[in-house]
């Protein structure tokens, strides 16, 4: 019984979280009611309670005592608490950022596509620009459902992650490394006065089935800026 009921608030809480990615509760709307999420998903108050504190624990939802429970993001994944994202962190430095999509196509890489279990895997290249400086160099791969739905060459409104949402992929745990090397031929093609060594960030992306769902690889010119991290305690 204790497996089942661990089984049904993970599918309340990924129910939930699809339905705020998006955009059925706005950010700083008040959210449903426990008796109103009872009332919806046919389960115990147990199980919408757990649902609910792991939405708040994962950054989409605020309890106020007396006020009801509060949206206050959207956002396809958030970090914890403790941990900014590095791109917000630039952000509130001060730093204008925006990116551009400069190659949408199928991916070639047999190393690469059989990290995944899906067959039609793409690949998306963009560049990150600080200040309109040339920064970050990114390969997006991941598997596609509908052709259709991919982004433009010359995009800089596209979200990876809300991408995926809308490809019904959900993630639940992510990997990364990060290592400094020789910065790579193609990478100097783009940015042609990236540094000689760059950071490499390896990020996988997976399913609460341990499936691969999204693989990237960031090239970050540290001598531009450094990568930082910030936490809260």
């Amino acid at each position: 019984m204790k497996q089942r009921n661990q089984i049904l608030y993970q599918k309340v809480f990924d129910a939930l979280k699809s339905d705020l990615i998006k955009g059925k509760y706005k950010v700083g709307s008040l959210f449903p009611t426990e008796n109103e999420l009872v009332e919806i998903f046919g389960v115990s108050k147990i199980t919408i309670r757990r649902a609910v504190d792991l939405l708040v624990e994962r950054g989409y939802l605020f309890k106020q005592s007396g006020s009801g429970t509060k949206v206050i993001s959207n956002r396809p994944v958030n970090t914890f608490n403790s941990v900014k994202a590095y791109i917000q962190i630039l952000v509130d430095m001060g730093f204008e950022i925006r990116s551009q999509i400069v190659y949408v196509g199928k991916s070639e890489d047999s190393v690469v596509n059989k990290k995944f279990e899906d067959e039609q895997i793409y690949e998306i290249h963009r560049i990150f620009y600080l200040d309109d400086v040339a920064t970050f160099f990114v390969k997006h791969y991941f598997p596609v459902m509908n052709t259709m739905s991919l982004p433009k060459v010359a995009d800089d409104n596209f979200s990876l992650y809300t991408f995926l949402v809308k490809q019904n992929f959900t993630i639940h745990n992510i990997e990364d490394t990060i290592i400094a090397q020789k910065t790579p031929k193609y990478v100097t093609e783009v940015i042609p006065d990236i540094s000689d060594i760059c950071l490499k960030r390896s990020r996988l992306s997976f399913d609460d089935r341990h499936r691969l769902v999204e693989y990237s690889i960031i090239y970050c010119d540290s001598e531009k800026t450094p990568y930082f991290l910030h936490y809260e305690v």
